[in-house]
């Protein structure tokens, strides 16, 4: 009688363990888990953002979510899209994120592999922050951005690049 109850327990005691590691396991699979963007959607337009009281700046958002969204490869509308190449092009005009753009049809609104090796130097050589190739909020964070602010005296409009907060 003390053998069976103390193999008993020892089964219950393996298939409670095995049960709990499956468990972990299908919880834990790449299969279960999405990308922490996928929480924020594509970026489906654009917004413009006061800067201050004569300046402003465009970057890319999502409708009904705000600045938070995401492009990666041939995902994001077109006008998100150049918004960001356009960004690039002029905020970092010196690098290899600028002219891969360049290289690659320029700010044509298409979140290609120009576009996706731009975005990946950027993150690992400028913005220190996971370099996957992604726009998502880490990146819109670090990133400088195409302003344009007006004289108050002669009216003229001039560019700018820099961080804001969002």
């Amino acid at each position: 009688m003390q053998r069976v109850s103390t193999t008993l327990r020892m089964r219950s005691g393996v298939l409670g363990a095995l049960a709990l590691l499956f468990a972990a396991g299908l919880t834990a699979s790449p299969m279960m888990t999405a990308p922490a963007h996928a929480a924020y959607g594509p970026c489906n337009t654009t917004v413009k953002r006061a800067d201050g009281f004569l300046a402003s700046y465009t970057v890319p958002a999502r409708t009904d979510n705000g600045t938070s969204c995401y492009m990666q490869y041939h995902t994001g509308s077109s006008n998100a899209v150049k918004t960001l190449q356009t960004a690039i092009l002029r905020c970092y005009s010196d690098t290899y994120a600028a002219n891969r753009i360049s290289a690659t049809g320029g700010a044509d609104g298409i979140y290609g592999t120009g576009t996706v090796d731009a975005v990946r130097w950027l993150q690992a050589n400028r913005l220190g922050v996971s370099a996957d190739g992604v726009y998502g909020p880490a990146t819109r964070n670090a990133m400088k951005w195409l302003g344009y602010w007006q004289d108050a005296v002669n009216g003229g409009v001039y560019p700018y690049c820099d961080t804001h907060s969002f």
